[in-house]
């Protein structure tokens, strides 16, 4: 009944369901058994009501067996991405991640099981360029009367903590590099190969503007010097052009290039780049590029990639004033 994922009704049977739902996974947590837990119908009614009200904690409740989804909050089809009642856990997007083994498993050992920070498969409209995480519980459930036995999923969206996690990862790195004594051309190095790794790219290169921030020209010995020595005017780089225009780093697919952009997609054999504008103090001074391979590479963090970039940029101005 679509009506149990936006307000689940809890009278007549549903309420025996899930009061015993809310009975036997409570049990799993807290590994108390049946005897020694009892949990009033009003006191389980009033938890389920607030977990599946909730609108950051998703929580869906599986049938055991077919693992058919018999109910869903919105905050759980939102993080899914797709309608979830009344249809089999294996038919969802999600199910490449956690295979129904997994479920029996639970079910099994009557554990709780959690899967942390899972890179989630993109929804529907989302953009092409952000990553999603979410981070799993799940629990087994018993005696769902004629439904049998179940599993409960809490799931949880962890984009914001996989994206921090991995900042302070790579600006420690970079904090690492600049306290040693090295010029500031091996410190950018480090920051963009320890980027290009964090973010799953195949190649990157820098690009510095030229002072009349016409044209664009390679930079930094070190990297494959083909994808970099030569000069190309900005004009012949639209979404370069409208990315620096606006100081905001963006991911553009082979059939998204434009001009001069076609080649270097064409010639390198990328099918994808993020072009990230390198800025200090509000000023561009040139572009981080990032390439890939594959068109099916998951999402890139952009937030990451145009704080590698203007990290860079400081050190690029810092070398400059040395020379």
């Amino acid at each position: 009944m679509r009506a149990c994922s936006e307000r689940p009704a809890i009278e007549g049977t549903n309420d025996a369901l899930f009061r015993r739902t809310m009975s036997s996974a409570t049990s799993s947590v807290t590994g108390a058994g049946p005897a020694q837990l009892r949990v009033p119908d009003t006191v389980a009614s009033a938890m389920l009501r607030a977990l599946l009200d909730n609108d950051v904690l998703g929580v869906a409740l599986l049938r055991g067996g077919d693992w058919l989804h018999l109910v869903a909050n919105p905050a759980y089809e939102a993080i899914v991405g797709e309608p979830a009642i009344g249809r089999r856990f294996a038919d969802l997007a999600l199910a490449e991640l956690i295979p129904n083994e997994r479920f029996g498993a639970v079910l099994a050992s009557g554990r709780t099981a959690r899967l942390p920070k899972l890179l989630l498969p993109p929804r529907a409209g989302d953009d092409a360029a952000r990553r999603r995480f979410a981070t799993l519980m799940l629990l087994p459930v018993r005696a769902l009367g004629s439904d049998g036995d179940g599993v409960l999923i809490l799931v949880r969206d962890a984009s914001k903590e996989v994206h921090d996690e991995r900042m302070a990862e790579l600006f420690l790195l970079l904090a690492r590099d600049m306290s040693v004594e090295r010029d500031e051309l091996a410190t950018i190095r480090s920051a963009v190969a320890h980027a290009k790794e964090a973010l799953g790219a195949s190649a990157a290169s820098i690009f510095l503007l030229s002072a009349d921030g016409k044209s664009l020209h390679g930079a930094l010995v070190g990297w494959d010097w083909t994808r970099s020595s030569f000069v190309t005017g900005l004009d012949q780089w639209p979404n370069v052009a409208r990315a620096i225009a606006a100081n905001r780093a963006c991911h553009l697919a082979a059939e998204q290039a434009e001009g001069a952009e076609e080649g270097w997609f064409e010639q390198r054999g990328i099918q994808a780049a993020t072009c990230a504008p390198m800025a200090a103090d509000g000023r561009v001074v040139g572009v981080l590029f990032f390439d890939y391979t594959h068109a099916s590479q998951p999402a890139v963090d952009l937030t990451l990639a145009k704080s590698v970039a203007d990290q860079c940029a400081l050190l690029v101005e810092r070398e400059a004033a040395r020379v």
